[in-house]
């Protein structure tokens, strides 16, 4: 990937419509179920939109929810930082039946948080999301769902563990969708089910909505049943009609949704559903015991059709049918099947040992006997050669715009994520394909509990996704960094972030315009770049305002030459106060043209 492409990957969050406040407010707890909810939802003004920007909830404080959080205007919800060694903990969001026994969330699906509105823009930050009932009476079905039109949504440093089906659900048109920095792990599943349900689902159109950009970073994903991803057809619509798909970073139209620096662990089926998914870029990701249900001849009794003989490596990438959704072919917004656009490179993969004794497993047989008292034999075969990264079909659509480069078995990984997780999920698998029944596994309640406690989130995750520093994979993405998610490598994370930092000005040939760019990072915390160029020498200044127009620190005002400038802000005002968490704008100013751009500081 060449390095301009590089950056305007990593420039993921430019970010954010006007809010109609910047204050916060820290949501009360008494431990009365229902509080978290009923009191965001009391505090609009009188047109309707939340009173607040920020929604603030308490550290180490578990928020019992009755019902779902419907949120119709541009707001923020997050948890207070906390400190680890001090003995705090996340703000916690749990579900709690009502008094007939049964969960209150409504509609389907049932999630924490719905989002709705027009040209709005949401941010959840730095909760832990329990999706297990307290009493572990059920457990929900995801985190989030998205609903409305032009829309952003960002999800960054949250932690969820024990929901059912799909985190992150999208049923909205023309959705911004950014997951960052985040952690989904140990998927309850409903009863006697393994395969319908994953991280991120959306974009086909219809009922499962429409994205204009889908950016995952730095996510861990473990324990999901079914596929981490089924992005539909297309995966994108244009931002504006008449638009070619795609979306605008920095002035320049790309066509990809960004699928990078991920780590996935123990999926039972593939990262991404084998079939649709064009325009999507998936890049420096680790792929641990995926399709870990294993590909059998027989495909599991549903019909020895259904899998073809050979097999699909890591990659899978099928044939595109035709389009006929009806919203796609109105707009003109049908895909191309010879043209998909579909890339992996730098990836890696590694299955353990516990799941390669799975793949090389016997053949064996089971009898099922019908009303009738008549028996019939059963017998399946594990497909060879399941520890690969491609297949023949996944070949055959290099002629149809997708390709893959540097992508590797990582055989050396050295994981030291506790084989106890993968080996409980492959007890449940083969309890499953002895008979295709589920006899000791007949509900959601059978996953590794390093403390037994379903009801308690255990809290950092007993759980190391990290792995040898000598192994090729700490190497293997682009620019010699770790594959994976680089947050189990702190100090890669911050030299990865300052190199693309760095980069954003790595252009020496003098601007022909004046122009501003997106912040980086954004959402920060707790200091941001700022970056211009100038087509010829004047006299500047870059502001920074509060969302209520008041001015909270000039960061220059000088005479500056014509070429590329970069600025650091820290959060602080013009008395070197830290500011409180909010949207905040930046201008740039010579006299004659000024331009205006929005910027969140998370705490």
């Amino acid at each position: 990937m060449n390095k301009s492409l590089k950056h305007r990957i990593l420039m993921i969050c430019a970010l954010i419509p006007m809010m109609a406040f910047s204050t916060e407010v820290v949501v009360p707890w008494t431990g009365t179920p229902g509080e978290m909810e009923s009191f965001i939802h009391a505090d609009t003004t009188e047109t309707g939109e939340q009173a607040h920007s920020v929604y603030t909830l308490q550290h180490s404080k578990v928020y019992l929810q009755l019902s779902e959080v419907n949120l119709s205007s541009s707001c923020t919800l997050q948890g207070q930082a906390f400190d680890v060694d001090a003995g705090e903990g996340p703000a916690t969001v749990q579900p709690i039946a009502g008094d007939d026994g049964n969960l209150q969330f409504t509609g389907w699906p049932q999630n924490h948080v719905k989002t709705h509105g027009e040209n709005q823009t949401y941010v959840i930050h730095r909760i832990l999301f329990n999706g297990v009932a307290a009493g572990q009476t059920g457990s929900l079905f995801g985190v989030l769902s998205t609903y409305g039109t032009n829309n952003t949504v960002v999800v960054d440093g949250v932690w969820s563990i024990h929901h059912q089906i799909i985190s992150y659900f999208n049923f909205g048109e023309r959705q911004k969708l950014h997951i960052l920095n985040s952690t989904a792990v140990q998927f309850t599943v409903y009863g006697g089910g393994m395969w319908w349900g994953g991280f991120c689902w959306g974009g086909g159109g219809g009922w499962t909505g429409t994205w204009t950009e889908l950016v995952m970073q730095n996510n861990t994903v473990e324990g999901c049943h079914g596929q981490v991803m089924v992005i539909y057809d297309n995966g994108l619509v244009p931002q504006n009609a008449g638009d070619p798909i795609g979306f605008n970073w920095h002035g320049e139209w790309t066509d990809k949704i960004i699928i990078n620096h991920n780590t996935f662990v123990n999926i039972t089926d593939w990262v991404k559903f084998y079939r649709h998914g064009n325009n999507t870029h998936f890049s420096n990701n680790l792929f641990v015991n995926t399709v870990s249900t294993g590909q059998t001849h027989n495909s599991h009794g549903q019909g020895p059709t259904l899998n073809w003989a050979g097999g699909h490596g890591k990659m899978a990438t099928l044939n595109q049918g035709a389009c006929t959704d009806s919203t796609l072919l109105a707009n003109g917004w049908c895909w191309d099947r010879t043209n998909r656009n579909i890339h992996y490179n730098n990836n890696g993969f590694y299955d353990t040992p516990e799941l390669q004794a799975m793949f090389a497993m016997d053949p064996w047989c089971w009898d099922v006997t019908d009303t009738n008292g008549v028996v019939t034999t059963y017998c399946d075969t594990m497909i060879e050669n399941q520890s690969r990264w491609m297949d023949d079909s996944t070949t055959a659509q290099m002629a149809n715009g997708v390709s893959e480069a540097n992508n590797a078995e990582v055989a050396d990984l050295g994981f030291n994520l506790q084989s106890i997780y993968i080996q409980t999920q492959v007890n449940r698998t083969m309890d499953w394909l002895d008979n295709k029944v589920h006899d000791d596994h007949p509900d959601g309640w059978w996953l590794h509990q390093a403390d037994g406690d379903w009801n308690v989130a255990e809290f950092p995750f007993p759980m190391d996704f990290s792995y040898s520093t000598s192994s090729a994979a700490y190497t293997h993405a682009e620019g010699g960094f770790p594959i994976g998610n680089l947050n189990v490598f702190p100090a890669k994370k911050a030299e990865w972030e300052a190199q693309a930092t760095a980069g954003l000005n790595d252009n020496k040939v003098t601007p022909n315009e004046f122009t501003l760019s997106q912040n980086y990072p954004n959402p920060f915390n707790p200091t941001t770049d700022i970056s211009f160029t100038m087509d010829k020498a004047s006299d500047v200044s870059l502001t920074i305002f509060n969302m209520m127009g008041q001015q909270v620190k000039v960061i220059e005002n000088a005479y500056l030459e014509a070429g590329s400038h970069t600025y650091k802000w820290d959060g602080r005002d013009q008395l070197g106060q830290s500011v409180s968490t909010g949207v905040y704008l930046y201008t740039l100013t010579d006299g004659q043209q000024s331009m205006t751009k929005k910027m969140a500081l998370m705490k």
